[in-house]
């Protein structure tokens, strides 16, 4: 059993690199995550399709207020805890260092699916480019592992090459949205742009799956609590994190309720859902037929670096959710470790990588169809996880703030923190019960109940491991939730203390 002397030297000394990112470079993070092109070029048109209805954008918006409203008390939070492990330190000075481990478990296990799923579109997407504009034969796991290679390797390097690789494609995939919703805006059906897609009534009626569209609709937003995970990176956390946070959520909302818009403005009313259902790619074929197709093919290339950007953002963020495990040696404490020269979590960068390459090659010798099984399905199955974690992380949040106002307003740490637990308690719901409509199976099929159990598995197996350490390791116990502070945390707080006695600290 270590001491808290020992657990300081092997935990406390390893620290990610502090005053490395502002606003503007944390934002990089979230909004690649976020992957604006792929929701637009990808996600709307399925929209479209599930609903069978046309206000898509106003679900966008409805989402953006929901998350602005968590977002009020979350970047408060994040005031007062500054923690790699974001949500899972959230929670467990919330809730619980019991709930805390639980979080933790659902948090590693869906971020790091999320970012492997996005290895099976991404290597289809190169594939696909290589035939087109090399007449080269490829398999979809052989590009995967080029892409693999490169996300491998810069996540193991400083956080700012990262942050400066995402700038650059970021501008460019933000670039090509707005020239597509430009061209859609400026070629509207009839001669005149409608409006009718901004209807609220226009989202929900006879046989509308408005549940599983409000769901896809926060997927497109994953990544926007991403600036918390970076905060001990930033030059001034304080402010970087609530910046970063809102710019994020506030930029994502304009671009996809301006893009979903323009869809129907360009291709009619009436029309937007049954072209939407035939031809899954209908924003490149409206560009091309607005634009020609040379612009159509950049929009297919930029598609493929969005996606890389993302894999990218996510083994970033998944890797300091797994540092910021090992550091309070909830996981192995070797995951901890951070690179001497870039100060990079380098151990738990190199660990994401090794899963990632094994789901890949699992894949590739199984014959599995990487587009269903590995992006959709496991890519769904993680968002859904992701929803039920930030759900819970509201509740930590009220919580937190009903026992002690810590000096903020009324509005920040009651009324809104109160508001956003109802409003994503609503989207969760929703999500569960329409989430076979999500993975495009039958009601009584068996996927939509297996996601679900694992989902609660993963709960209760972080429960009982933290039921371990308490009893077992009470020192690391102390610390769960207190980062770099954990040594601390175990020789000033007593495990059998009340979580309200010691969360302060």
């Amino acid at each position: 059993m270590s001491t808290p002397a020992s657990r300081e030297s092997s935990t406390v000394g390893d620290r990610l690199a502090q005053g490395r990112l502002g606003t503007r470079r944390v934002l990089h993070f979230s909004l690649t995550a976020a992957t604006p092109l792929t929701v637009i070029a990808g996600g709307v048109p399925v929209m479209y399709a599930l609903a069978g209805q046309i206000g898509i954008a106003v679900a966008y918006l409805a989402m953006a207020l929901v998350l602005g409203l968590f977002a009020v008390g979350y970047i408060a939070m994040a005031r007062h805890i500054t923690n790699a492990g974001a949500m899972y330190a959230f929670v467990a000075r919330g809730l619980g260092r019991l709930p805390g481990v639980g979080a933790a478990w659902i948090a590693a296990t869906a971020y790091s699916a999320l970012q492997i799923s996005l290895y099976g579109l991404l290597g289809l997407q190169a594939a696909s480019l290589l035939d087109r504009f090399f007449s080269l034969a490829v398999p979809w796991w052989a590009a995967a592992l080029a892409a693999w290679a490169l996300i491998a390797l810069l996540g193991t390097h400083a956080v700012g090459l990262n942050a400066g690789v995402l700038a650059v494609l970021l501008v460019v995939e933000i670039a090509i949205v707005l020239v597509f919703t430009g061209s859609n805006f400026l070629h509207p059906v009839g001669g005149s742009v409608s409006f009718a897609a901004l209807d609220p009534t226009r989202l929900i009626g006879p046989g509308t799956a408005a549940g599983a569209v409000l769901a896809l609709a926060y997927v497109g937003y994953i990544g926007f609590e991403s600036p918390t995970v970076y905060a001990e990176e930033a030059r001034n956390p304080r402010r970087t994190v609530p910046r970063a946070t809102g710019l994020t959520i506030l930029i994502l909302a304009l671009i996809y309720v301006l893009a979903s818009w323009s869809m129907p403005v360009a291709a009619g009313d009436e029309r937007i859902i049954g072209l939407a259902t035939a031809d899954p790619d209908i924003m490149f074929t409206l560009a091309g037929q607005q634009l020609g197709q040379t612009w159509a093919a950049v929009g297919q290339v930029l598609l493929f670096t969005s996606i890389t950007a993302a894999a990218l953002s996510f083994h970033n963020t998944t890797s300091r959710y797994l540092f910021a495990l090992g550091r309070e040696q909830v996981l192995p404490a070797w995951l901890g470790r951070t690179s001497p020269r870039t100060l990079a979590p380098a151990a738990a960068s190199l660990t994401q990588s090794v899963l990632a390459l094994a789901v890949i090659a699992l894949w590739a010798v199984t014959g599995l169809d990487p587009l269903v099984h590995l992006f959709y399905y496991m890519g769904t199955s993680a968002g859904l996880a992701l929803i039920t974690l930030v759900t819970v992380c509201a509740v930590a949040v009220a919580v937190f703030f009903w026992r002690d106002r810590r000096g903020e307003s009324a509005w920040t740490a009651r009324l809104a923190p109160a508001g956003a637990v109802a409003a994503l308690s609503g989207v969760w719901y929703l999500s569960t019960v329409h989430f076979h409509t999500l993975l495009g199976v039958a009601d009584e099929a068996l996927l939509p109940r297996l996601v679900q159990a694992a989902i609660l598995a993963l709960a209760l197996l972080g429960l009982a491991w933290g039921l371990y350490l308490k009893h077992a390791r009470p020192e690391v116990y102390s610390g769960i939730g207190h980062g770099a502070k954990a040594a601390l945390a175990q020789t000033t707080a007593p495990a059998s203390a009340p979580v309200g006695a010691t969360d302060a600290r």
